[in-house]
């Protein structure tokens, strides 16, 4: 009676893989980490790299002390700094400047998710305190990949579409050479020294405790 179950072992292990595949790729991470990869293979690599240098990745202490704050992509520039937060969703975003929650939707599907203009202002903080810079030096901006619309006012500096013409529309001189050599040596020397697999996981745990 088992050996017809056992001679399409192979089907069921196919079925197996190919459902794991899903799950993963229907995960936050995933999704996450794609939607950095793209922003930075379609994107950043544009920029002119004699004026813009491109960090991604970056693991910072967080200012009030709760571990750390992760993040995906940040631009130094005589222009100043830019600090860019993605987000691989699709459907309809809602939301505002000051909501702690923002609403995607799919049909009838609704998601709710962290403000990431929020999210984005405690990276800029963690940075201002690494680099020792004021507010004024910073450029943050939200990048949404993939087929969103969005459903209410946003702000100028949430996109999702036209990332570069964003960025080269700042033309006012923020940072002097010393200045932009000096981010750029921190920067340089803090990715040379984090061991990423050990801050990822660190990140993730403190994220938990502090969601629990």
């Amino acid at each position: 009676m088992l050996a017809p179950l056992i001679a399409q072992w192979p089907f069921f292990a196919a079925l197996f893989v190919l459902w794991l595949l899903f799950k993963i790729a229907a995960g936050p991470v995933f999704k996450g980490w794609l939607g950095e990869i793209m922003v930075s293979r379609i994107g950043l690599k544009q920029l002119d790299p004699q004026l813009y240098r491109n960090f991604g990745d970056i693991y910072l202490p967080r200012p009030d002390g709760k571990g750390t704050t992760q993040i995906d992509h940040m631009v130094v520039s005589p222009i100043g700094i830019f600090v860019i937060e993605t987000k691989n969703y699709k459907g309809w975003i809602f939301g505002s400047e000051k909501q702690r929650q923002w609403t995607q939707q799919i049909y009838k599907a609704k998601h709710r998710f962290q403000n990431p203009l929020h999210q984005n202002l405690l990276h800029v903080k963690a940075l201002k305190q690494f680099l020792c810079l004021p507010d004024d030096r910073f450029h943050p901006v939200v990048m949404f990949i993939g087929d969103t619309q969005f459903k209410t006012p946003l702000p100028g500096n949430v996109l999702n579409r036209g990332l570069l013409p964003w960025i080269r529309n700042h033309t006012a001189t923020l940072l002097d050479p010393a200045g932009v050599q000096q981010a750029n040596a921190r920067l340089d020397e803090l990715h040379r020294t984090t061991n990423r697999k050990a801050a990822a996981r660190d990140h993730l745990k403190a994220l938990q405790t502090r969601n629990a």
